[in-house]
């Protein structure tokens, strides 16, 4: 008969009773019966033991709650190891702490994503890593595998070894430091057994319960309670696919894996009733139990999980010292569960203690204390801890309480925590419990004060339920109805939030290091001013930008980053405020653009950040400097669905060359330095600044801020393209070669495109071309560096230009889809291009004949320096330049006549001849000209000239529709000496149509000219055939609503609405709206059945 006194050998009896049962469940990914979970640790075990662990080595094991993390924390186990879960969020330090600390000989972690701060940290400590990896089987059970990483010997060994005993060291795990440093907690195999014998019993766990994991198994509470205990029963336990509690999936989980019951810390249970309380599920499942452990469940809360979720909710009281679990409340049939208590006695002695050490009787108030085979035997390495904590010959919890006559324990507090006003000792329990009976009321920590009379006063940090309000004056007078005068707050502080260790536990002494540090009292609902005398994140973060040089700052605003925005403008910067982060991205990516300095783009955490990856990625696809700037979750509630809970940091990671996280308000000035460095070097592109809620609440006194401040200098270069012409240049030798090319061609040809603009290459370009008369072909947004009206400009003879060329000199354009790969048959088979680029791979990818790595300003300048002292041109003469020109005559005569002809019902070439003269009656400085559309932007690049550089945005690189209003409120945030005039298809306004509200609240000079055919190509084109089935009469997918009145939109929000049909209104509407230099939309009525599908681009649809 298997003895029962290990982890090892009750699993092993669950496996004979019950292994075909399921004991690990992932929903809708794998599973594991008992018998497979047996056998996948006894396989795994022997990987282990070749990887060189022995009995009483330390494994250290930083894994998010995975079916690999049981695996193998089971298998350490097995070979007589000690497990030592770490939480995967930590820092690297942290990481080095703890490791060092427990005396680690291997690092285990997850095998394709390992842990980077992790990993850094072994590699300091010069320990072995290994990843474990789960490889799905035909059968869906699968195996796990090792997979050496660093510094790992194995050895030859075929067998688990010897099976371990009661008196092994199994699990090593650290205190949460509440009142000190951190302790070392040994336990044993005999304390675990008969801590899962315990819990088993208490909720008699069988067979068919099911529990969903929700609780970090690198802590007691998720490791015992959830999955050893259930696993002991026969049961099994369901692990969330994401690794960890997710709200939005919590009932989705429970119903998918069959739960009957869960156990989770109250924070979790606090989110699950808000979610309840704003959306609630259809039907709920139907549970035995619903446990609370890990800190104090309010009575108010436990009657509205009661209520909502119609399960009896047991509070118990655990700790690691005692292997989780020493009280809970009992099931219905077993006696009541008390509210507010936490239970009786559960497989273990319990009393409260006088402090000479006498047992109290029933009633009194006395210090809890405990002692039975699940209690550590002692700290490791702590003489002085474990003399005072097993004094009398019990475990002394440190905590405050009283039994009852039924033997159920009211727990008081902390003996440290307990608030000593002036000889009175009050209960920061008691307190939180009133706090939470009121309405309004979310969370609650009580804590005390210093205060010169009474030595200690009462304070209390209060969140609010969202859809609550309530002042200072609110709560203190309900607590005058609930407590006696001296327990009553002295001062009330109001929060979004408050700390939490990573397993949401609420630490009082920190909390009141937080709210005291501000020296702030709240009296109302509503923030207050900022304290002159301390920084927080907000202003930490505001004041940083302010020192490289930002000047403008575009986004939304809201939890948690509203106060950074007014910090921001309180520092100079101009913040313009948004409806959608997609456009104020666009926003920020265009004012990189034209500023050559990196767009700010400000986003809320969570689903804001996620709408922040289109400015992001439009930043990063057209090589212009873009900073995106996220608030994100309280980094100790991540991992248990806090508010807008999302990895930020990896969803930004293809869209950015740099991301970085201010974990302290100390970090915040050197990840925003390197942001906006990493932005600007090379090539240009995004960065990512990820500043989680605890982060921005976080102060720090003025004179230390001012010093952290001082990076910001040191690691930002100063605002310019040519910072260090030095490294930018390229050889004399690559120089020649590219001059004796150019020279050498029969027909010669210049690119240049946006790249170009940025580096504000004009000057360098006139210089080159008007010395060698080489003809040029501009790409879209390269229009206006030299103006279309140029005799050596190929727009007009674009097919022959590229056709034919021999040698191609292309700078700050990339051969991509816009210059048609420089292939054949678009391009001449034998065409060499010699490429200018800020980007080596991008050279190497290309394989150019040759390839110059510099700025386009700089090496542009080098080859006119070059060709200016030993010069070469092709003459006017030139077969070359006369056949282009011949061809150019030629199609701009075509187009001559066609604008010539007046069309009504428009078509597009008539409203855009109108639109191009009234632009040209403007002089200089020229409009910016932003456009967007299909057929709009293609034919109106045709039509509409560009004379000055930079004076062009379009759907660039990637095409983007929706870039339109977003460009434009940069454009004339960035130029407001200039009319910004962006003529827009009406499906391209319509991504972001609402921005026009921003225009008049700004009072932008910006004039929209919508091309309206009442739809995204026009009419419905569809043939009759199309037109059948049970949807017939449904409007065609690329139809609106035919005529609509943008015009009055703009109206609605206090601008100035034009109706055209004709050309006489269209010149009226553009003569008032260019003389006025005020918002307004221009709503131009086209025929839907002009222009065509998909504009030029109709062969790719």
């Amino acid at each position: 008969m298997v003895q029962v006194h290990t982890v090892h050998s009750l699993l092993s009896k669950a496996a004979e009773e019950h292994g075909d049962s399921p004991a690990l469940i992932v929903p809708n990914v794998s599973s594991l019966s008992h018998s497979e979970l047996h056998s996948a640790i006894e396989k795994t075990a022997v990987a282990l033991r070749r990887a060189g662990v022995k009995p009483g080595d330390l494994v250290s094991l930083a894994f998010p709650n995975t079916l690999e993390f049981v695996v193998v924390f089971l298998a350490t186990t097995r070979v007589r190891a000690i497990a030592a879960p770490l939480n995967s969020a930590y820092t690297e330090d942290e990481f080095v702490f703890y490791m060092e600390d427990a005396g680690s000989k291997l690092l285990l972690v997850p095998g394709k994503e390992g842990n980077k701060a992790a990993e850094g940290a072994a590699e300091r400590l010069k320990l072995p890593v290994a990843g474990v990896h789960w490889e799905k089987g035909e059968s869906g059970s699968g195996e796990v595998s090792l997979i050496p990483k660093a510094r790992l010997e194995t050895v030859s060994e075929d067998s688990p070894g010897d099976e371990p005993e009661e008196d092994d060291e199994v699990l090593f795990l650290h205190t949460s430091g509440t009142t000190s440093r951190p302790k070392g907690v040994p336990l044993t195999h005999s304390n675990l057994a008969h801590s899962i014998k315990n819990i088993t019993a208490t909720y008699e766990l069988t067979p068919a319960d099911r529990t969903l994991i929700v609780m970090p198994l690198f802590h007691v509470h998720g490791l015992m309670a959830g999955v050893l205990s259930t696993l002991n029963s026969g049961g099994a336990a369901i692990l969330p696919a994401a690794g960890r509690f997710s709200a939005s999936t919590f009932w989705k989980d429970m119903r998918d894996g069959g739960a009957t019951w869960y156990t989770a810390v109250p924070t979790i249970h606090q989110i699950l009733l808000a979610q309840h309380k704003s959306k609630p599920e259809a039907e709920y499942p139907r549970l035995r139990f619903i446990r609370a452990c890990s800190s104090s469940l309010a009575p108010a809360v436990l009657h509205n999980l009661e209520e909502s979720f119609h399960a009896p909710v047991l509070e118990a009281y655990a700790m690691t010292e005692a292997s989780h679990q020493m009280t809970s409340n009992p099931l219905p049939h077993h006696g009541p569960h008390k509210p507010g208590t936490v239970g009786k006695a559960t497989g273990i002695e319990l009393a409260t203690l006088s402090p000479d050490g006498k047992v109290l009787p029933p009633g009194q108030q006395g210090e809890v204390c405990i002692r039975g085979p699940n209690v550590t035997k002692g700290y490791r390495n702590n003489p002085d801890a474990n003399k005072t904590a097993f004094e009398f010959g019990w475990f002394h919890t440190g905590d405050q309480g009283i039994l009852d006559e039924e033997g159920y324990l009211t727990l008081t507090g902390r003996i440290k925590e307990l608030i000593n006003r002036g000889g009175e000792k009050i209960s920061p329990l008691e307190v939180d419990a009133v706090l939470l009976a009121h309405p309004s009321v979310s969370e609650a920590v009580t804590f005390g004060a210093p205060d010169e009379k009474y030595g200690e006063e009462v304070n209390a940090a209060i969140v609010l339920h969202k859809s609550m309000e309530a002042t200072a004056d609110d709560i203190l007078s309900y607590c005058k109805k609930n407590l006696a005068a001296f327990k009553i707050p002295k001062r009330i502080f109001f929060a979004d939030t408050v700390p939490r260790t990573a397993t949401g536990k609420i630490q009082r002494r920190f909390v009141a290091e937080h709210f005291l540090s501000t020296e702030k009292e709240a009296t109302s609902a509503v923030p207050e001013e900022r304290n002159s005398r301390l920084y927080d994140g907000n202003l930490m973060a505001a004041k940083a930008f302010a020192k490289a040089g930002v000047a403008h700052m575009f986004g939304v605003v809201g939890i948690p980053v509203t106060y950074l925005a007014t910090s921001a403008m309180k520092e100079g910067i101009r913040f313009i405020a948004f409806h959608n982060e997609q456009s104020a991205g666009y926003a920020a990516s265009a004012a990189g653009y034209l500023t050559g300095k990196p767009g700010i783009l400000l986003t809320v955490s969570g689903p804001g950040a996620v709408h922040g990856l289109a400015g992001l990625s439009n930043g990063m696809i057209n090589t212009w400097p873009i900073v995106m700037v996220s608030g994100s979750s309280v980094q100790a509630d991540v991992g248990k669905g806090d508010f807008q809970e999302l990895d930020q940091m990896e969803i930004v990671k293809p869209f950015v060359k740099y991301a970085g996280k201010a974990k302290s308000i100390r970090e915040i000035p050197t990840v925003i330095s390197e942001a906006l460095a990493a932005s600007l070097s090379g090539r240009p592109g995004g960065s990512y600044v990820d500043i989680p809620s605890d982060v921005l609440h976080e102060t720090l006194s003025e004179n230390e801020a001012e010093k952290l401040l001082a990076v910001v200098t040191e690691i930002v270069p100063s605002w310019t393209n040519a910072s260090n012409p030095k490294e930018l240049k390229v050889s004399e030798d690559e120089v020649y070669e590219a001059v004796s090319m150019l020279r050498h061609a029969e027909k010669p040809l210049v690119v240049f495109g946006k790249g170009a603009a940025y580096a504000h290459a004009e000057d360098a370009i006139k210089r080159l071309l008007k010395i060698t008369n080489i003809p040029f072909l501009a790409t879209p947004m390269g229009k206006g560096l030299l103006p279309d009206s140029h005799p050596l400009s190929t727009t007009a003879a674009r097919s022959v230009a590229i056709g034919e060329s021999d040698v191609v000199l292309v700078v700050g354009a990339r051969l991509n889809w816009l210059l048609h790969f420089g292939e054949a048959p678009r391009w001449s088979k034998n065409v060499k291009f010699i490429l200018v680029d800020i980007c080596k791979d991008e050279i190497e990818f290309r394989k150019p004949a040759l390839g110059l790595v510099g700025d386009a300003r700089v090496v542009l300048q080098q080859i006119a320096d070059a060709v200016k002292d030993d010069p070469f041109t092709f003459g006017d003469q030139h077969p070359w330049l006369q056949k282009l020109k011949k061809k150019a005559s030629d199609n701009i005569q075509k187009m001559a006549t066609s604008l010539a002809k007046v069309v009504v019902p428009f078509n597009y070439l008539t409203p855009l001849r109108i639109i191009r003269d009234a632009i040209a009656a403007e002089g200089s400085p020229a409009p910016i000209l932003v456009s967007e559309g299909a057929n709009t932007m293609d034919i109106a690049r045709s039509v509409l000239e560009q004379v000055e550089p930079r004076t062009r945005l379009d759907a660039g690189t990637w095409g983007t529709m929706g870039v339109g209003l977003g460009y434009s409120v940069a454009a004339s945030v960035i130029s407001p000496e200039r009319l910004v005039v962006a003529v827009e298809g009406d499906s391209g306004f319509g991504f972001s149509g609402m921005e026009i509200e921003t225009l008049v609240r700004y009072k932008l000079p910006v004039v929209i000219i919508i091309f309206n055919n009442g739809g995204v190509y026009g009419g419905d084109r569809r043939p009759a055939e199309d037109i059948v089935g049970p949807h017939k009469d449904d409007p065609a997918p690329t139809s609106f609503v035919p005529g609509a009145r943008y015009d009055i939109m703009m109206e609605a929000f206090g601008g100035k609405g034009y109706l055209a049909g004709t050309p006489e209104e269209l010149e009226l509407a553009l003569k008032e709206s260019f003389a006025a230099r005020k918002p307004a939309v221009i709503n131009v009525i086209i025929d839907p059945y002009a222009g065509s599908e998909s504009g030029r681009m109709g062969h790719r649809n």
